[in-house]
């Protein structure tokens, strides 16, 4: 009976590629073996930053002061990244946390960026944003990341006290002002010596991981590491 009425959604109303929207055949999921053929494990890159190297020269960290001590991210930013990361803030199709979040997990277990972790943690969103999204989904994927590596999950470590413009049209000193004294520590946890990862979904400047970052130092943590979705 449950497959007799599965089928017959799915007839009427087929599953599509969450990229590029055409019809998902039986053994697909989420995306279509085309465009799950375009994504790609980021895997050559400065080992700071985790930027792009160009001949073995990071430009971006001999032009930035960063706080944290180690950024990763697990795509490429492209087209169909872009479409995923779009479907899951904007479209709330949440069931993308997990679709990405079991990649950030195999990214972590197949190639160890990060020593010891005691606590992961998100960029938080300011309340006002949070509630009219309705979620954040930096803090769902980090949950489904913690669930299956066993790390010790604190969504809210951090907290966004100041609300703030988006930063995707901005220039870098533009983005940098903008989230600068927007976060605040909760004091409820211990942090003194503690390695933190830091979940975001995007890192393009790197602004708004590391005003967190900076703040994190600044409360005696050992290690801050930082892991994105994508790297624009």
């Amino acid at each position: 009976m449950i497959t007799l009425i599965s089928e017959f959604i799915n007839l009427f109303f087929p599953k599509v590629c969450l990229s590029c929207n055409s019809r998902l055949q039986k053994k697909e999921h989420i995306l279509c073996s085309r465009c799950k053929k375009k994504i790609d494990f980021f895997t050559d890159c400065c080992l700071i930053c985790g930027s792009e190297k160009d001949n073995n020269t990071c430009h971006t960290c001999e032009t930035s002061n960063f706080y944290f001590d180690r950024a990763r991210s697990v795509f490429r930013f492209n087209k169909t990244i872009q479409n995923l990361i779009h479907n899951l803030k904007y479209n709330e199709i949440t069931s993308l946390a997990k679709f990405l979040g079991d990649y950030c997990v195999k990214y972590l277990t197949e190639y160890r960026p990060f020593e010891k972790i005691d606590i992961i943690t998100p960029v938080p969103l300011h309340k006002v944003k949070k509630r009219a999204r309705g979620f954040n989904q930096a803090e769902i994927v980090a949950r489904e990341i913690a669930r299956k590596k066993e790390f010790k999950y604190i969504p809210n470590l951090i907290k966004r006290k100041k609300f703030t413009n988006t930063q995707t049209k901005l220039s870098k000193f533009e983005r940098i002002k903008n989230v600068s004294n927007a976060f605040k520590i909760n004091h409820k946890y211990p942090l003194k010596n503690k390695n933190i990862l830091l979940i975001d979904d995007v890192f393009t400047t790197g602004s708004t991981v590391n005003a967190v970052s900076k703040l994190l130092k600044n409360n005696n943590v050992n290690k801050i590491y930082v892991l994105t979705i994508a790297r624009a």
